[in-house]
């Protein structure tokens, strides 16, 4: 049904008329056309569409800034993008490039002063004291414009850039694994100090979740008949435009990270132990609500601490229960599944690491291939 103030009705004839402001006269007065449509639903996709044209005639006619642009790009493409992403990419926006680069013409863009201002963030483009940014950080700037540069183009708001955005070279920082001793002991430790912190890191060495997915887990999640856990959330942190920031769940990473993870024996007796005593709805939470990843990691330290492993972050649990899969004989597609990536190559690129021993017992299995071949 049609809401007030959207110029849209039923006509006598049966028609649906939806009305919409066409241009201005002289005297700034609204001129108004009108669409019809055989119902409601489809007049007012026919008035979203001349209300668009109209737009896109006003830019191209006026000149349409760059801050114009991004968020007219990031307001169309909201749905694509989880909260999280879509609040980044905002404050991003709000706070790096429309101050930045905002008020310059779409098109008449100059390539040139967006690579030289993506360089000083790089080098000083923190907004407190001028720290220098991330690589990634200013990397997701130079996807941001690009993508919303593609969307210009296909509108026909500029031509199709000639030259290429800047995107900073983002190193795969090297990430520690726990050697056996020590994913040993830490396994052994959280089995006899059990808790829901403990059980969060039996969690990531058996299971290889995402810190994020382990805290949105509930106990609604855990199938104990067929020993599963079905990751369906994660908890994320979004911005608001000044930077505050809060806590939710939602959708995990990528539609692959929705999944359904076996375990073993030994991983859901320690769940089932954990739930005899557990009045919260999440796994590892001691309170009605979920623990945000923040807070959970400061008490994985402390755990960490207690139990005398060296100190990693907790990501680094996650690689080390990929590299053991390795090991042990798992192939990469399998694996790929549990972690949830959406194809093998991210697994064996970035969480797959083979150890010292892993190699010398490759080399000398060829060896040996070869010693064999010789005695025929």
């Amino acid at each position: 049904m049609p809401k007030r103030g959207e110029n849209i009705r039923k006509r006598k004839d049966g028609r649906w008329e939806a009305r919409y402001i066409a241009e201005r006269d002289e005297n700034g007065k609204a001129v108004y056309h009108s669409v019809y449509g055989k119902s409601y639903a489809e007049v007012k996709e026919k008035q979203k569409r001349q209300q668009l044209e109209v737009k896109r005639e006003c830019f191209k006619a006026a000149g349409m800034s760059l801050k114009e642009l991004l968020e007219q790009w990031l307001q169309n493409h909201k749905m694509r993008y989880k909260q999280s992403t879509y609040s980044k990419y905002k404050y991003i926006i709000g706070r790096h490039l429309a101050p930045g680069i905002g008020s310059m013409q779409v098109r008449n863009v100059n390539v040139s002063e967006i690579n030289e201002f993506l360089g000083n963030k790089l080098q000083q483009g923190g907004l407190e004291g001028g720290k220098p940014l991330s690589p990634a950080y200013v990397r997701t700037m130079a996807l941001i414009l690009n993508a919303a540069f593609n969307y210009a183009a296909a509108e026909e708001f500029c031509s199709p850039l000639k030259t290429e955005i800047f995107k900073p070279a983002v190193k795969q920082p090297k990430v520690s694994t726990l050697s056996h001793r020590e994913y040993n002991h830490l396994r052994q430790y959280c089995q006899e100090h059990l808790n829901v912190t403990s059980l969060g890191i039996l969690i990531a060495l058996g299971a290889g979740l995402r810190v994020g997915e382990i805290c949105a887990l509930r106990w609604e999640d855990v199938d104990s008949d067929n020993r599963l856990l079905c990751v369906n959330h994660t908890v994320s942190r979004i911005s608001d435009d000044q930077g505050k920031c809060r806590w939710i769940i939602e959708l995990p990473k990528t539609m692959s990270s929705i999944r359904v993870v076996p375990i073993s024996d030994a991983l859901m007796d320690a769940l089932l132990q954990v739930r005899e005593n557990s009045d919260s709805d999440y796994i590892v939470s001691d309170c009605k609500s979920f623990t945000n990843p923040r807070t959970f990691e400061y008490r994985y330290h402390r755990e960490l601490s207690a139990s005398r492993v060296t100190e990693v972050n907790f990501h680094a649990l996650r690689h080390t229960f990929a590299t053991r899969c390795v090991e042990g004989g798992m192939d990469i597609k399998t694996l790929s599944e549990i972690l949830g990536h959406s194809n093998v190559g991210i697994t064996l690129n970035t969480y797959v690491h083979s150890s010292l021993e892993l190699k010398k017992r490759q080399v000398e299995k060829v060896e040996r291939f070869f010693q064999e071949r010789g005695q025929d």
